[in-house]
């Protein structure tokens, strides 16, 4: 039979419809965007950088150097909650990249891919994808590696996995060779899971979950399934008729006038921002707390908080005190709580500011003459 889809279908997007239909509809066939979430922009960033590294027609690599360089040229902001999230995670991203660079560069082999796209059909339903890396071994068949950087992976789910099984589904395919491994490279920890090929079995099975998925896009069966794992973290969730959304047609693009309004308030915040700063960068030079125009006055504050570099040290110290339950994480706040904490002793305390200082930022507060 055939299919209506409003794309070909793919791993990703499979997962989605799984997770809820309502949702896959909202993103693809309603086309409204999710808001950027950091961990995919971290991910991008790594993976490009990686694929500049292994692009070479032959060794030797790209020098550790010109790898680093191209991460940052390639570097993905997009989703960050602020400018110190963001310079944190591209911290990590160069201490991971320079992590694996020197565990596989004396090893350097040129892939017969990286990031192989692929495109075909099975049982008539359009799929697409795209793999990491594809090794040739020296039999002439193929190793698939997928590369991840979010957190570790369990042990069993590599024998498994679905993106697998179809990435081997596409490469024996299109490729016309044998798939021999399948593997996840775990980025943060160096560490890979291998398995051999998955079974006949696996691959029926998703042959049989792309085929229903597409029966049922098709038909239009898009009822919301609901769940908190689901929906805690929704960007659709105003939208969706369980929690008493209209749907898509309550996002239709604005008329003229509310398109332009709202690009006039973009423009206006923007140029706020860059007068705010001038203004208090000219009051701290000359000393002032306040100022007045003629029908405003301004304020000058500023709040001051701490920030931590090295928050491996900051977490080995409150586990050895015994506070580390009652941060859980190496959060600014709760650690500077734990500073001002007199419960917390002189030397624990003394020693988490030798790991942090003191930031100021100015504000500046506008109030009605």
């Amino acid at each position: 039979m055939p299919f209506s889809l409003p794309r070909p279908l793919s791993h990703s997007s499979i997962s989605l419809f799984q997770d809820c239909p309502q949702k896959y509809k909202f993103k693809y066939v309603d086309k409204i965007p999710e808001k950027p979430r950091h961990f995919f922009s971290f991910g991008q960033s790594v993976h490009s950088a990686l694929e500049f590294l292994y692009a070479v027609q032959a060794p030797p690599p790209p020098t550790l150097e010109a790898l680093l360089a191209c991460y940052q040229e390639r570097w993905v902001s997009a989703g960050y909650r602020d400018g110190d999230q963001e310079a944190q995670y591209f911290e990590d991203g160069k201490r991971i990249l320079a992590a694996y660079y020197r565990k596989h560069a004396k090893d350097f082999a040129v892939p017969l891919f990286v990031e192989y796209g692929f495109t075909l059909e099975v049982e008539g339903v359009p799929v697409t994808g795209k793999v990491d890396r594809v090794d040739a071994l020296a039999d002439g068949r193929l190793a698939i590696l997928d590369y991840k950087t979010g957190k570790a992976l369990a042990a069993s789910r590599v024998e498994r996995d679905a993106q697998l099984t179809m990435y081997q589904l596409a490469c024996e395919r299109l490729l016309g060779r044998t798939v021999a491994r399948l593997s996840f490279y775990h980025l943060p920890s160096l560490k890979e899971q291998v398995v051999e090929r998955h079974s006949t079995e696996l691959v029926e099975t998703l042959t049989k979950r792309i085929v229903s998925t597409a029966e049922r896009i098709s038909a239009g069966r898009f009822k919301p399934t609901p769940s908190e794992a689901v929906c805690r973290w929704c960007d659709y969730k105003p939208l969706c008729p369980v929690y008493g959304g209209a749907g898509a047609g309550a996002v239709e693009q604005p008329d003229q006038e509310l398109s332009e309004g709202i690009d006039e308030l973009g423009e206006l915040l923007s140029r706020a921002e860059a007068l705010k700063k001038r203004l208090l960068a000219t009051m701290e030079e000359k000393g002032y707390a306040r100022a007045f125009g003629r029908r405003f006055e301004v304020v000058r504050s500023a709040a001051r908080r701490w920030e931590f570099s090295d928050k491996k040290k900051v977490l080995e110290l409150l586990s050895k005190a015994g506070l580390y339950e009652r941060v859980l994480a190496p959060s600014a706040p709760k650690v500077e709580a734990l500073m001002s904490d007199v419960t917390v002793s002189d030397s624990v305390r003394a020693r988490l500011a030798e790991y942090g200082a003191p930031v100021t930022t100015p504000d500046l507060k506008v109030k009605p003459l």
